[in-house]
């Protein structure tokens, strides 16, 4: 731990005095500009996650590999749902069909749960030195988008097992986890700015992550999703995110355009908006953390 702090430091004493641009729009620019310090910052997070532990980043597999054994087991053998409409999908290929929901779902909780409290938490590195506020929160995005790489690694080697091959399709994939990757720093970038004022709302992003997972169709196919609620379903960018995926991996068929476009026009807009907002607040945060 002690040499990857010292490569930080290093690489904060090197900011110049104005790191961070003045207009909005210049947001990617600044984690390009000091992109060795975001990959010191992710280097160091993964290594805080599994520094001590016996088998270190293998816990990016077993962990929902678990929840992937309970889950399955809760809602195909005990409830009996199934992605097949005729009920004849079989054990494995539902544990397929979930896992690759719930590789999607982790990416994005993880980095919004972390991301929401990334400035409170880093606190003395705004009041120290002249930093790159918009690093803290898109390290840990990036972080637990690394995390996903190596869960999706571990489902195309299942679907290829299981089903017996996969589509040139999955090259389309990492294109995919780009847009989620803008989605989800947007969003966190909105709640780390409102956690700065608010304390509470990590506690709120916790009971609101567990409602949004259940009303994704990351357990049960979309289908059976409720008529009545169908505008819910559409307006959720999680639930085009996770069929792009099971469209590209397990149906091996490219995705409807209307998905992409909803998604890369939602992608788009929030990352805007998460900037604008957290660009805004920025040189307020030293008052409050």
């Amino acid at each position: 731990m002690k040499p990857q702090k010292k490569n930080i430091e290093k690489s904060v004493r090197i900011i110049g005095p104005n790191p961070e641009p003045g207009h909005a729009s210049a947001g990617i620019g600044v984690l390009w500009k000091h992109r060795r310090l975001l990959a010191d910052f992710v280097k160091r997070d993964l290594k805080r996650r599994y520094t001590g532990s016996s088998i270190g980043f293998f816990w990016t597999v077993i962990t929902p590999l678990m929840e992937l054994i309970t889950y399955t087991f809760v809602f195909h053998i005990l409830i009996g749902v199934d992605f097949h409409p005729t009920g004849s999908g079989g054990l494995t290929h539902y544990a397929l069909f979930l896992f690759s929901g719930m590789v999607t779902w982790f990416a994005v909780s993880d980095g919004l749960t972390h991301s929401t409290v990334s400035i409170t938490s880093h606190g003395h590195l705004l009041k120290k030195v002249n930093f790159p506020s918009l690093i803290l929160p898109a390290h840990l995005v990036l972080s637990a988008t690394l995390n996903q790489s190596i869960r999706m690694l571990v489902l195309v080697a299942a679907a290829l097992i299981i089903t017996g091959g996969v589509s040139w399709l999955i090259l389309f994939i990492p294109f995919v986890m780009l847009i989620q990757m803008a989605f989800t720093l947007g969003v966190g970038l909105i709640l780390a700015t409102s956690n700065v004022y608010f304390r509470d709302t990590s506690h709120w992003v916790s009971a609101l992550l567990l409602m949004w997972m259940f009303v994704t169709p990351i357990f049960y196919p979309a289908i059976k999703f409720p008529k009545q609620f169908i505008l819910l379903l559409q307006l959720n960018p999680l639930a085009h995110l996770v069929g792009i995926y099971r469209q590209l991996i397990l149906n091996q068929t490219f995705p409807h355009i209307n998905q992409i476009i909803i998604v890369c026009v939602m992608s788009g807009v929030v990352l805007f908006v998460g900037y604008s907002v957290f660009h805004h607040h920025r040189r307020k945060f030293t008052d409050f953390v």
